[in-house]
């Protein structure tokens, strides 16, 4: 008969081993060495998923100016990949945009992690009367706001290779000019060269975002609201449930400023807290970014600063993060570009 690991959600010997290595990638709390013999089968680690929640879909800060903004992104958005973090956030940005990411985790070769975001701003014309003409207003700032999303990881060890994609699409409405709502919802595929360790699944996110101001904003958001994760073995695994609020604030002379915490089931203490600040040195063409993230519970806490840039020519947008990691792994950096079109 063969043994099934009860609440990794990753059926056969390697099950607890594989779980292990998935939090690994998350967190990156253990030395070089130690993860490649959990991933190899070597150390039987236990799983950092407790109960019925799966180490599977990491977000791991995705985004890379959220990365080097510290993961605090709830509030911000303005951009495709705030459908991950907030979906109501969509709603603050202006026309069409793709935005693309590529990271090695670590700097070891071991764990490569893209994403591809389409985001879409619909623009409103209203007619109005001039005295006798007629003049059409288009508004960009009040209509609805739509992301798609691709999402992919992919572990590499020599004979044993570990995937995970992510399908999603995301809609963010307004209700007046301050207030906006959003909703997102993702289909998740695992597949693996292990025994049964594949999987597929849904995920779905909400938010709310609030204009207190012109220049400050505030979100609320629970982006795995509802999840379910189906393995090939017949178990049946959630995505782990949390709620994080964050602030942001435009302070002129182009500084923005940004605060999150997020509380998560299982901890007793905030499982995240984060800041982050942006800098337009030279407006609309050189960006200066970092934060500071604490990631609380699991193997071991982190603590550690993000650091980033972006440079734009025309209506692309280059943007570089990196991520400080615990001392026995690598640092974690990170490209992407954003086209406005």
């Amino acid at each position: 008969m063969k043994r099934h690991a009860r609440g990794t959600g990753l059926g056969s010997e390697r099950a607890p081993v594989l779980a292990g290595a998935l939090a690994v990638l998350a967190r990156g709390p253990v030395v070089l060495a130690g993860a490649l013999a959990v991933l190899t089968g070597g150390l039987a680690v236990p799983s950092a998923a407790a109960g019925t929640r799966t180490a599977a879909f990491a977000p791991v800060d995705p985004g890379v100016r959220a990365a080097a903004m510290g993961g605090a992104f709830s509030a911000l958005g303005g951009q495709p990949s705030a459908m991950y973090w907030n979906p109501a956030a969509l709603f603050f940005q202006q026309g069409r945009s793709l935005e693309a990411s590529y990271s090695s985790l670590y700097g070891i070769g071991l764990a490569k992690r893209s994403q591809l975001t389409l985001g879409m701003k619909h623009t409103i014309d209203e007619p109005q009367f001039r005295g006798t003409r007629v003049v059409v207003r288009r508004d960009e700032t009040t209509g609805p706001a739509y992301g798609l999303g691709l999402q992919s990881l992919f572990v590499d060890l020599e004979e044993d290779g570990y995937s995970e994609l992510a399908v999603g699409a995301a809609a963010a409405w307004g209700y007046g000019y301050r207030v906006a709502a959003g909703l997102s919802v993702r289909g998740l595929f695992v597949s693996s060269d292990l025994d049964q360790v594949s999987a597929n699944g849904y995920d779905i996110g909400f938010g709310v975002a609030f204009r207190l101001s012109e220049r400050e904003r505030i979100g609320l958001a629970a982006p795995h609201l509802i999840s379910r994760v189906f393995w090939d073995f017949d178990s049946t695994e959630r995505l782990p449930f949390g709620v994080q609020a964050g602030w942001a604030r435009m302070w002129g002379n182009g500084v923005t400023s940004t605060a999150e915490v997020e509380l998560r089931e299982g901890e007793d203490d905030p499982y995240r807290l984060a800041a982050g600040a942006e800098w337009w040195v030279f407006p609309e063409r050189l960006a200066l970014r970092g934060g500071y993230r604490r990631l609380a519970g699991g193997i071991e806490d982190v603590s550690q600063p993000t650091f980033g840039a972006g440079v734009r020519f025309s209506r692309l947008l280059l943007d570089y993060a990196f991520r400080l990691e615990s001392e026995q792994l690598g640092d974690t950096h990170r490209v992407g570009l954003l086209l406005d079109f």
